[in-house]
């Protein structure tokens, strides 16, 4: 029995050692040192996406810390053809945007999440959704307009503030409806607002900017030239001659 004893004694300390010895030798390894994520750099850089795809997602699956293997995995889930896979795309993109919520790239995640979300709609019996699609792409569409309508009135100079404010110009009923004739066309005024030129203030008013002449005519007695303009400053609008 003593001699047993003695043996396990000794076995003891053995085999903490060896389970020592066996652990983890120094810190983890950042996405960045993992050689699955290295590898799949390379592919992307020669073309070869598939095994590119490969690679990242062997790095999501032994890594939790991994944002730019979710993010490469997503993407060519749902642009590469014989990978395709919308809805694992998806998961691959949020999980990027869990673990960086804050990056650059967020805005640009968040549409191929949105362009996911439509690959999968496409794809169900009897297209359900084709209204919510075009629902998506009229918004889209008019957003745009709507840059490039503020990108117009800016390059015009109409102020910042105004830009939100002025209502779009709405075209005239095919067949107006008959409306007594006008009074006598009378002088307005208007008050320079900071940013303001004459060019802004004859869209403002005559719908277009090719009457700053007529303005500054008006007011000669006021404006030296043309961009004297000062905030504060009262400027008569007159009405535009029948013959124009």
């Amino acid at each position: 029995m003593k001699p047993f004893l003695s043996f396990f004694r000794f076995l003891v300390p053995c085999l903490a050692l060896a389970s020592a010895s066996c652990g983890p030798s120094g810190p983890a390894l950042t996405e960045e040192e993992d050689p699955s994520f290295g590898r799949g750099r390379s592919y992307l850089k020669v073309g070869k996406e598939k095994e590119a795809l490969d690679e990242f997602l062997s790095v999501t699956r032994r890594m939790v810390e991994c944002p730019k293997s979710h993010l490469e995995a997503g993407r060519l889930l749902l642009l590469l053809e014989s990978r395709k896979d919308p809805v694992a795309s998806i998961y691959h993109l949020r999980r990027f945007l869990l673990l960086k919520p804050e990056s650059r790239e967020a805005s640009k995640v968040r549409q191929l999440i949105v362009s996911a979300e439509r690959e999968i709609i496409r794809k169900l019996p009897g297209k359900p959704y084709d209204d919510y699609l075009e629902l998506i792409a009229l918004k889209e569409e008019n957003a745009k307009l709507k840059r490039l309508i503020d990108d117009y009135k800016a390059r015009l100079g109409v102020p910042l503030e105004e830009i939100s404010k002025t209502p779009l110009p709405v075209d005239p009923p095919a067949n107006p409806p008959t409306q007594p004739p006008p009074g006598p066309a009378t002088v307005r005024s208007y008050v320079v607002q900071s940013g303001d030129s004459l060019y802004a203030i004859s869209r403002k008013f005559y719908g277009d900017s090719s009457h700053i002449d007529h303005i500054f005519q008006a007011n000669r007695d006021s404006l030296p030239n043309k961009d004297s303009l000062k905030p504060g400053q009262t400027l008569r609008i007159p009405p535009l001659s029948r013959n124009r």
